[in-house]
């Protein structure tokens, strides 16, 4: 069995995303999902996916949630 994942469909269908996201989070900067091309065909290896999953997970978890006071929220009415 292949420890790869071949073709942005295929690894959208693994990840559970649309192609343009899985294009888009191959080049973004900071930790992109960590793609290669082989001969012109794009693959991603399992192991390499499971470890940028555990990143982006722990990334999240990291990420303080921010509670807005009453008095930073300024609502405007617009007529």
């Amino acid at each position: 069995m292949s420890n790869f994942v071949e073709t942005w469909k295929g690894i959208a269908t693994a990840l559970g995303r649309s192609e343009r996201w899985c294009r888009y989070m191959a080049r973004r900067a900071g930790d992109p999902l960590p793609v290669f091309k082989v001969g012109g065909i794009v693959r991603l290896n399992n192991n390499d996916l499971e470890d940028w999953l555990a990143r982006q997970r722990q990334s999240s978890m990291r990420t303080p949630m921010v509670a807005l006071q009453p008095e930073d929220v300024t609502l405007r009415l617009i007529a």
